[in-house]
């Protein structure tokens, strides 16, 4: 039954009890001391709204220990013009009462349809919440809007913990004699909440015993494009009590239902929130687990259960084959690798069963797996393809059969293609999700895998056998590890990031850095950061030997692209620098002083087998200007293009599509790529060559770093094109210096005015 409110239409001053928006407004009132849930209705719902509303005013007011909540469930307003809505609706969120006026800063302006709207949910941060609603005197065929609201308590977002004295927001959550669960929540959520330089810690405490659980279901921060050590707001997660303790886990946009793990009893979780913008913050749960109630990781047997199920290839086979791998094992002792095997392994394995080995990581560790071993049966000799074409639906309901029946047997129609391919999936949790990482079926050389965050599940499928098969193949034997460095072998781990390397010139010269997981595919949302720091008088040179970043120039959000980054600032962008996707690899890239750094960040979409690279710190003290860029401004840039008046300014041409095969990858033996392309929406595989970077170092800005300071200056010089057209704005200054660059432009301006 539908719960209809009370709705009450009466004067502005008796609604507003003081000033409004408008004399002329009108307000519709709802009251929590008559109904705790209802409807709203912009006017007419659903046929058009009028046409000449100047102000209608839609008040909810809550006993003071509640909140109110919106939840806009059809929305239709006529479409902003030139980024301003004549028709609107205007919230106001953060009010101690009921009134509003032209001074009144509103928390949200809406318009359009409801995949316009920042978001369908809103929240008051107090008991009360008001909107206005207007519309123009233009006729639309618009029909409004239709929500619904609650009055909930607010408690229901409030923070279990002890709010440290002196403090808008620090607690600290101790596990003795509290609760061994709760929950905690940035300030003001879940409303939009102004976070103008907040900065909240929240301490955990447990046991020596006990690790400590944090489920993050929601976080929405104000992300940037680019990395999220360059983002103002931001969460990071210590694996300790400390701000000197290692960052296990980061957080700058928007995540949805992750999971960390500490390796010991505390844990630390600071939010920095410095942008003036609205953002709802983030809401979390804590848990305090005992190291003893985990399983044990031993491994020592795989061998099916001989007392249950049978064997026969007519009904499905019963092995107690699923295994949990934990890093820390029932003793408290690590198991940082390892071996699981096929049930029966080296002997063949049994028909139709399933086999789920999850391995569960903490703290920074993620999960490494590659086959020593691999031999699993499949129809087609000629073909080692792992997936249907028929049905990609088909998978695996329950334990025993594809067809989700356990009285499924062979003789059986079966709606489903190739279901005697037997097959290892590898999937791993991205936003609480599931999602496939790599499978492997036949015979397959496979690639090391690498999980996304700590956790990563392996499922062995084999099935019945048709037209009178047997099973003679070995299965597999697989190696697992927990790594806390990627796969990244070089350089010394920073402990400000969750994945972030250092490289210093007082421990070697040169080196070389691979993206996490190389040669595997790295693991998707993942972002590593290398830092260079040389002496006063060297400079950093880095040249990749092989580059596989999936993506499309030039390697943006909107296009789903995974990239690389270069600056010469710690904490910014350094915007003269491109980004780097695709195939083709980067040209040398040389730092305007001593410090640079390298980002790498994938996404949540695809994924690639990454880059290999070399570095080195160059002594430019002696170094002649023409052959090293200079770190004195833009002074020494004058004398420096005298240098490069003859240098070429042509630009290099993307690589063939064969050129283009010689650098791509083979993801393994098993002419995976064509089924992996299928799934990336079609997405070319030509890549654009991005320009190269601007002469000169249009901010000499120094990249502020407790450890180094980067002096500005230098770059490698601009490209132009053939016909002397500059291709970008950062090249102009150089072309000031050949006068011939501007003469088609000069020509072409001509030639529109005569026109």
């Amino acid at each position: 039954m539908r719960l209809v409110p009370i709705v009450l239409v009466i004067s502005a001053l008796e609604c507003m009890r003081g000033v409004t928006v408008s004399p002329a407004c009108k307000c519709i009132s709802y009251e929590s001391s008559h109904t705790k849930v209802g409807y709203f209705t912009s006017p007419n719902f659903s046929q058009p709204y009028p046409d000449g509303i100047h102000c209608l005013l839609y008040t909810f007011v809550g006993e003071k220990d509640e909140m109110v909540e919106l939840t806009l469930l059809e929305f239709d307003l006529q479409a902003p013009f030139h980024d301003s809505c004549d028709d609107a609706v205007t919230m106001y969120l953060d009010l101690k009462q009921p009134a509003v006026n032209e001074y009144t800063k509103p928390d949200a302006v809406l318009c359009g349809s409801i995949y316009n709207i920042p978001s369908v949910h809103y929240y008051s941060t107090k008991n009360i919440l008001m909107f206005e609603f207007k519309s123009d005197d233009i006729r639309s065929n618009n029909t409004g809007f239709q929500g619904e609201f609650k009055f909930l308590k607010q408690d229901l977002f409030s923070t279990n913990g002890d709010l440290v004295s002196n403090t808008n927001c620090d607690y600290i959550i101790d596990s003795k004699g509290k609760l061994r669960r709760g929950k905690f929540f940035s300030p003001g959520y879940p409303s939009f909440n102004k976070m103008k330089s907040i900065h909240c810690k929240y301490t955990f405490a447990g046991s020596h015993n006990q690790r400590v659980k944090l489920y993050f279901k929601k976080v929405t921060l104000k992300g940037t494009e680019s990395s999220c050590i360059s983002s103002r707001d931001k969460i990071l997660v210590h694996d300790g009590d400390s701000i000197e303790s290692a960052v296990i886990a980061e957080y700058c946009d928007t995540e949805s239902l992750v999971e960390v793990f500490s390796t010991g009893s505390n844990m630390l979780v600071q939010l920095f929130a410095k942008t003036i913008k609205s953002t709802e913050g983030f809401e979390a749960s804590y848990e305090f687990i005992d190291d003893s109630i985990y399983p044990s990781s031993e491994l020592s047997s795989t061998e099916p259960d001989r007392e249950g199920g049978s064997t026969d290839l007519g009904s499905p086979s019963v092995v107690d084959c699923d295994r949990i791998i934990r890093s820390v094992n029932q003793a408290g002792q690590p198991t940082v690798s390892g071996n699981f095997t096929s049930p029966n392994y080296p002997n063949p394995y049994p028909a139709n069963i399933q086999c789920r080995y999850t391995f569960i990581g903490k703290g920074r560790e993620r999960v490494q797996i590659k086959f020593a071993d691999f031999d699993l049966y499949h129809p087609t000799k000629e073909s080692e393809e792992c997936r249907c074409q028929c049905d990609l639906n088909a998978r695996v309901t329950d334990k025993y059969s594809r067809s989700g029946d356990p009285e499924f047997s062979s003789s059986d129609t079966h709606p489903f293609c190739c279901v005697d391919v037997d097959i290892v999936e590898i999937s791993t949790i991205i936003n609480g999700e599931s999602a496939d990482v790599d499978d492997f079926c036949g015979k397959a050389e496979s690639q090391m895998v690498m999980s996304s965050g700590a956790k990563l599940t392996v499922t062995f499928m084999s099935f019945g056998a048709l037209n009178g098969a047997t099973r003679d193949n070995r299965g597999f034997l697989g190696q697992y590890n927990f790594v806390t460095n990627f796969g990244i072998e070089t350089g010394e781990m920073a402990n400000d990031s969750a994945c972030g390397f250092i490289y210093n010139s007082s421990v070697t010269k040169s080196g070389t850095f691979n993206s996490p997981n190389y040669p595997g595919r790295y693991p998707r949302n993942t972002e590593c950061h290398f830092m260079f720091y040389g002496f006063p008088e060297e400079q950093v040179r880095i040249a990749f030997t092989y580059f596989d970043i999936e993506g499309i120039y030039p390697c943006l959000g909107n296009t789903e692209s995974d990239y690389v980054e270069f600056s010469n600032f710690r904490a910014s962008v350094d915007r003269k620098l491109p980004r780097y996707c695709g195939g083709n690899k980067p040209r040398v890239q040389i730092s305007d002083g001593q410090f640079f750094r390298v980002t790498f960040k994938s996404n949540s979409m695809f994924d690639a087998t990454g880059f290999d690279a070399k570095y080195q710190f160059i002594d430019v003290s002696n170094a002649d200007e023409t052959h090293a860029p200079s770190s004195s401004g833009r002074n020494k840039e004058k004398s420096r293009h005298k240098h490069n008046k003859g240098r070429s300014t042509t630009v290099q041409t993307p690589p063939s599509s064969a050129a283009d095969e010689t650098h791509a990858p083979s993801s393994s033996g098993r002419n995976k790529e064509k089924s992996r392309h299928k799934h990336t929406r079609g997405r070319s595989t030509t890549v654009q060559t991005p320009p190269s970077s601007a002469a000169g170092n249009i901010n000499n800005q120094q990249a502020s770093d407790s450890s180094a300071k980067t002096s500005g200056g230098g770059g490698s010089p601009s490209s132009t094109s053939s016909n002397g057209i500059c291709l970008s704005c950062t090249c102009i200054f150089m072309c000031m210096q050949v006068s011939w660059c501007f003469l088609p432009l000069v020509s072409s301006y001509w030639q529109l005015v005569l026109l």
